[in-house]
């Protein structure tokens, strides 16, 4: 049987509905979309502008999403502060897609370079989950990141999606946590209209562990804690994840290693052991595993340990490719996609690999996905190539 099956509760699928979008077409081929009927329904950016995707038109049936990165805002003045930028509104958006930083070697690597590709752009501060307002120095700030979330799926359901034979669910840094967060969620969206498409996922970054810092601080967990509370995204979660730890720790599903175990959806982790957003924000270390020296670096060994075993506890399913180089986004221009490797096997071949072996036994339960971990605690490790 498939991880998820057709037969969940529908939900609201607009499919009747128009698209209603301001778009502006580019020369390489991108089209800007902003959802401007969404907004007039609460779907809106932290300043209360609507929110919106670049689409590249595919020669396939097949689809990628893919939601951009971009961390999260953390205290209302920070969110405040965001709403004012590209990552909390769109009326600073250009007409054309310019992001490379992430994504854009996967776009364009076989089979993925065929498909319709939707980028869609990050503007709610807490990976498209929330559903609530804050006043902020007599300013409204919108989380309305579920809203947006719905509203994308039904402005892309009547361009083709709601006919897609495949359908891939990602996104980078913060877009990679959407992945892991929501993969599930899209997924039985898609069951509910189309009960034959394959849905899949793949998280660039974010397989966080929920960890304190070298100095004993719940840095992110803190963060993460705040926005739960804020954002009112318990109802936005994986729901297995949040029924595990309790809607009190549901916060705990802002972790990629803690919802990952809960996710049903073929799925595909990409990661580097050593990540450095990770190093700052959650390990509390100022250098990286190549510079990190003293108890600084025995921390950080010991968190890559901990990160294969919260590895090892994810379904057989979802492969993986977790390096030793450090680094954060891979899969656009500033993660050598097409270079890197574990064991001669490069992210790029790793990850077309997987999904052709995720497709072909796509409803077979006891399909066991490759996996390419570095084990070893040398950077690069062996052989391979940072």
């Amino acid at each position: 049987h498939p991880p998820l099956n057709n037969t969940m509760n529908s939900v609201g699928l607009g499919l009747t509905a128009v698209l209603c979008a301001s778009a502006t077409v580019s020369a390489d081929t991108w089209t800007r979309v902003l959802m401007t009927e969404a907004a007039t329904r609460g779907a809106v950016c932290l300043d209360g502008s609507p929110g919106g995707f670049y689409y590249r038109k595919g020669t396939t049936n097949k689809w990628i999403i893919f939601h951009q990165g971009g961390g999260w805002c953390s205290s209302p003045t920070n969110c405040l502060s965001r709403s004012q930028s590209a990552l909390g509104s769109s009326k600073s958006w250009g007409p054309n897609y310019t992001d490379t930083y992430e994504g854009s070697a996967l776009f364009d690597t076989p089979p993925f370079d065929t498909f319709n590709v939707i980028y869609a752009m990050y503007c709610d501060g807490g990976s498209w989950s929330g559903n609530s307002e804050q006043t902020v120095n007599g300013t409204t700030i919108y989380y309305k990141g579920r809203l947006l979330l719905d509203a994308l799926i039904d402005e892309l359901l009547p361009m083709g999606l709601a006919k897609a034979d495949e359908a891939v669910y990602s996104g980078c840094s913060a877009g990679g946590l959407t992945a892991y967060v929501h993969v599930d969620y899209f997924h039985q969206r898609m069951l509910a209209v189309n009960p034959s498409i394959k849905v899949v996922g793949i998280a660039d970054a974010m397989f966080s562990l929920e960890h304190n810092s070298t100095a004993g601080q719940p840095l992110f967990p803190d963060r993460m804690k705040w926005g739960y509370d804020t954002w009112n995204n318990s109802k936005s979660l994986n729901e297995k994840c949040v029924a595990h730890y309790g809607e009190a720790e549901g916060w705990k599903c802002m972790f990629g290693a803690n919802v990952a175990p809960f996710i049903e959806s073929n799925f595909f982790i990409l990661n580097s052991k050593y990540d450095t957003w990770q190093e700052k924000a959650i390990v509390g270390v100022n250098c990286d595993i190549t510079t990190c020296t003293g108890a600084d670096l025995e921390f950080f060994l010991a968190y890559g340990r901990e990160m294969l075993q919260k590895l090892a506890q994810v379904p057989t399913r979802t492969g993986a490719f977790l390096g030793n180089c450090p680094a954060h986004c891979q899969t656009g221009s500033g993660g050598d996609y097409y270079n890197r490797d574990v064991d001669g096997v490069t992210i790029a071949t790793a990850i077309s690999s997987w999904y052709a072996q995720a497709m072909a036994h796509y409803t077979d339960p006891t399909f066991r996905a490759t996996r390419h971990v570095a084990t070893c605690e040398k950077v690069p490790c062996g052989t391979d190539v940072c």
